[in-house]
């Protein structure tokens, strides 16, 4: 039966204590991640311990912003490169970190931030099919320490067949990005997210199992710790904030975010609304992102403020790969005053300035 998680408030600034070696070279990776301010916070390190010394299976309800990314990136770096931090499994390099995300546009954004801990990644997606057999050649060559792949990967039969059995058989951590997908009750259920069951199930014993959302109801939770449960048995508690679903560690937070503020303009048509955004667009510092409803929204406002004079890009699910990667580069680096995109940029886009 399965025992109900409770809310885990943990306090956000305070350092972790506990956990010898291991701990402080988590520690240590972090502040090369994030900068030399970083202090890993307990229920980070809560995470990370689980996967790495105790190879369970876990799930994380976290707000953006949050640091979900840190937990399986600096979880990689140990896993992959850290030998003799207090155990024994540890002194045995493992298999690579597989990201199960339907945001690749905010995962490469996340990898290219953790290539400051020396971690390689790859991709697998419809946007590169010519390159697959160039990626997991890297990857049986130990070249790679995470791989990227869309969930719409699961469901091409050339892919269930030909990679995904040897993938579940070499993987070192699964790492399942927007977990609420798995779920028919939450809102935005997928069915290509079932086939993490079949993922899952063929992994070998003891591979450690992440699972990251910030949007999951009580159903919710209960229905993704069920999935992560296939082929696993309950581990041991991770501390008095863990509690155990059904084997699946859940670690839950507020997901109240302070920083964000939210007003409403009511305007009565799409012309007006686009006339209140190129007139306000030049006012706004730096550069953003424009969210719209629709790929076609998205195309006819990007016309509309690049005939306004505004050097914008568009951004959907239609839009080619290279030219997604274009965008997102040039929104990192400023060329562009906003991306005019849908949900398939994902909101938690990495960028100080935005």
């Amino acid at each position: 039966m399965a025992v109900v998680p409770r809310t885990v408030h943990a306090e956000a600034s305070a350092p972790a204590a506990g956990g010898g070696a291991l701990r402080v070279r988590a520690q240590e990776l972090l502040r090369t991640l994030a900068g030399p301010g970083a202090v890993l916070r307990e229920d980070q390190w809560q995470a990370i311990d689980a996967l790495v010394t105790r190879r369970r299976r876990v799930l994380l309800v976290q707000r953006t912003g949050w640091g979900k990314s840190a937990v399986y990136f600096l979880a990689t770096a140990l896993l992959r490169g850290e030998a003799g931090l207090g155990s024994a499994d540890l002194g045995r390099r493992t298999g690579p970190t597989v990201i199960v995300s339907p945001l690749l546009a905010l995962i490469r954004n996340q990898a290219a931030a953790a290539s400051r801990l020396g971690i390689r990644a790859g991709e697998i997606h419809s946007g590169n099919v010519t390159e697959w057999d160039e990626v997991y050649a890297a990857l049986r060559a130990g070249e790679l320490d995470v791989l990227l792949v869309g969930p719409e990967r699961l469901n091409n039969p050339t892919f269930r067949d030909d990679y995904l059995p040897e993938l579940a058989a070499t993987t070192g951590l699964l790492v399942v990005d927007e977990a609420h997908c798995i779920s028919d009750w939450g809102h935005d259920f997928r069915p290509d997210y079932r086939r993490l069951r079949t993922l899952i199930a063929g992994l070998r014993p003891q591979v450690p199992v992440l699972a990251t959302t910030a949007t999951a109801n009580q159903r919710v939770v209960e229905d993704v710790s069920e999935q992560l449960d296939a082929g696993a048995g309950a581990g041991s508690g991770a501390g008095p904030d863990a509690v155990a679903v059904s084997g699946t560690l859940v670690l839950r937070g507020s997901l109240d975010r302070e920083s964000l503020r939210l007003a409403v303009v009511a305007l009565p048509r799409a012309e007006h609304r686009f006339g209140w955004l190129a007139d306000r667009l030049g006012e706004l510092p730096g550069s953003g992102i424009v969210y719209t409803l629709t790929k076609a929204a998205a195309e006819e406002l990007t016309a509309f403020l690049r005939g306004e004079g505004y050097p914008v890009a568009c951004y959907h699910g239609g839009t080619e790969a290279a030219e997604r990667i274009a965008a997102e580069e040039d929104l990192l680096a400023n060329r562009v005053k906003a991306l005019v995109a849908t949900s398939a940029l994902g909101m938690g886009f990495d960028k100080p300035d935005l």
